[in-house]
This record gives C-alpha cells, sequence and structure tokens, in this order.
C-alpha cells in the first residue's frame, strides 16, 4: 500500500480519506508536531506518551463514547517506546483493537524511527493501517520553504542573503522557524532582509548530537547545559532527551552492577546484547565517570523530574535544564 507524505496532508487537512488507524513515522519532528496541532484543532483528542501508557490506558479511550466529539480521537507519542514496553499476548491484544476500530473512532501512532521495523505490530499496522512518512526536506524543497515563509510575512530577501541563511540553518525546520522570527523582529518595517542582517541575527546551526551530550553530561562538564540548549532549539524534544538519559543510566548501572559481582564486561556487555565495540568502551568510558550510587540518585531525580513535567505540567525546558544543572554542581 502506498505511503502518503505528511507535507501534502497538512496542506491539505482532511481526515476523510484516512482509515481509523494511521501510523506516523519519521525523523522530521516539526512536521509531525504541525499534522497533531491541525488535529488537535479539529477533534477533543487524547495525547498519550509512550514511555508511561500501556495497553489498557490506550484501550480505555475507545471503550467509552465521547462527551465532546464525534468518535474518540488519540495520538500516542513515541509509540516505539509503547511497543516496546508490551509482551507478547498484549501486542496481540493491540493489534485486534487496531483491526477492530472504526470511525469515527481514531488512532493516530506516531515513530520516532527513519524506517518502520519489519516484525509486529508493524508488520499488521502495515496493512491495516495508513502510513504516512515525515522525512526531513531535500535542501531544494527546505530552500523554498524557507523563502516562503520568509515571503508570506510580508517581507523580501536577495538571493545571496537567502543561501547564507539557508547556510545556517542546516535543513532543520525547529530552527530555521525560530531564526526567521528573530529576523523578523529585527528588521523591524525594513521590507527586505540583507546578508548583514543574516549575519548579525542568525546564528549558525551546530551539530552536536545526543551522544556528544552524554559525555558532557556524566563528565558534569558546563557545556552539556549549552549542548542540551542547541539540541532542544533544533530537532530533539526534551523528553526524547530524557528517554535516551533514562536509557543510558540504566544500562551504566547495569554494567556497574555486573562488574561489582565480579564479572567481566564482556558478560555485562553479552548480558545487554551491546555488540558494537564503539558503543563498548562509550559505555565503559562513562561508568567511570560516575559512582553506584550517583547513578541510583540520578534515576531517581529523573523519575522526580518527569513528574513535575507531565503531572505538575512543570516548564519542560526549564525543569530539565534545572535537572542538568543541579548534577553539574553536585
Amino acid at each position: 500500500m502506498a505511503e502518503k507524505n505528511i507535507v501534502q496532508l497538512i496542506k491539505k487537512f482532511d481526515l476523510e480519506g484516512l482509515k481509523p488507524v494511521v501510523v506516523v513515522y519519521g525523523t522530521e519532528n516539526f512536521l509531525k508536531k504541525q499534522f497533531v496541532e491541525k488535529l488537535k484543532k479539529t477533534a477533543d483528542t487524547h495525547i498519550f506518551w509512550g514511555d508511561e501508557t500501556d495497553y489498557l490506558k490506550l484501550k480505555e479511550v475507545f471503550s467509552s463514547s465521547s462527551l465532546f466529539s464525534e468518535g474518540n480521537v488519540a495520538v500516542l507519542l513515541d509509540g516505539e517506546q509503547f511497543f516496546h514496553r508490551l509482551g507478547k499476548e498484549q501486542i496481540k491484544d493491540f493489534l485486534e483493537l487496531a483491526k477492530n476500530l472504526s470511525l469515527p473512532d481514531r488512532l493516530f501512532i506516531l515513530i520516532n524511527k527513519e524506517k518502520l521495523p519489519a516484525k509486529e505490530p508493524f508488520k499488521t499496522l502495515k496493512n491495516t493501517a495508513d502510513i504516512i512518512v515525515s522525512p526531513p526536506l531535500t535542501p531544494k524543497a527546505f530552500y523554498i520553504s524557507v523563502k516562503n515563509k520568509i515571503e508570506k510575512s510580508g517581507k523580501k530577501i536577495g538571493e545571496e542573503a537567502l543561501k547564507k541563511l539557508v547556510n545556517r540553518l542546516k535543513g532543520d525546520l525547529y530552527y530555521a522557524k525560530q531564526e526567521i522570527e528573530k529576523l523578523l523582529t529585527y528588521i523591524g518595517d525594513r521590507e527586505e532582509i540583507t546578508v548583514e542582517d543574516v549575519e548579525k541575527v542568525v546564528v549558525p546551526k551546530t551539530m552536536e548530537n545526543v551522544f556528544v551530550f552524554l559525555d558532557s553530561f556524566f563528565k558534569k562538564e558546563p557545556s552539556a547545559l549549552k549542548i542540551y540548549r542547541q539540541l532542544v532549539n533544533s530537532t530533539h524534544h526534551p523528553f526524547e532527551i530524557q528517554s535516551l538519559l533514562l536509557t543510558q543510566i540504566n544500562r551504566l548501572l547495569l554494567l556497574k552492577t555486573v562488574v561489582s559481582q565480579g564479572k567481566s564486561y564482556e558478560v555485562a556487555f553479552n548480558r545487554m546484547g551491546v555488540k558494537h565495540p564503539a558503543v563498548k568502551g562509550t559505555l565503559q568510558k562513562q561508568a567511570g565517570m560516575v559512582s553506584k550510587r550517583e547513578l541510583v540518585n540520578l534515576l531517581k531525580e529523573l523519575y522526580r523530574l518527569e513528574k513535575e513535567q507531565k503531572v505538575e505540567y512543570a516548564d519542560l525546558r526549564r525543569s530539565a535544564e534545572d535537572f542538568i544543572l543541579r548534577w553539574i554542581v553536585s
């Protein structure tokens, strides 16, 4: 079955032709966020996070009638985390739910992967659900997108200034939105954005990645906070970084526990299913930076942080930055 492109769906937002279950996958998170925002404007939407939602919570949504709209609409973010936590029987139950779901009920599953896995439940979903892909824009499409955004604001930009701007944005739609808004504020009533405006206002996007952040974090380097801000300002959601951090802390804790029992690093790596030499080296290096007690405390603090964010509605970015800062100075 042919996949649909999320760009076309956002431009002409019409759910009528979609099946009750829709899987949206790809690495362009900005477009997925736009899609969800449009969806929320059309229906009373239940939002679930895959790392904290179980099958029964999701099933419950479709077990009762909707109070405010026709049908029940649910969005499952980080769907791969949700499926990872399900056992074989629950995977079967979920697929039965998906197969039997009928309009006007709708379930949207967002997956943060470049390709959909071939295993279940994706194998069945490919045949029973609509599949929408959210790929990064091509360089040409990104160039046109930036130009259109500026022109829609009623401003002009010359070819040289546009090329310099696009080069500094590195194909990142999140970052482009923020930097273009800064540019438009900076030029005020002026009609055209110049090369000088771009050079003064737009900071070139750094190519730091989450793995650089993890190293800096466990070393307690002040640069960890700077890298975190760069990541959040570009392509990564705070929950995405926190999820990776949680995974890494658990791996380091397991590594240190196995080694403290007198077993070798290789035994620990085998238990974790880690085979790549570079990954082994990174884990062993990071394990030497922190104590077992510090890792346990980090886990407690990270769970406390997510409770503040998801239950008490603390500001995601500020609360995460406070968490990182407390760790750095501890």
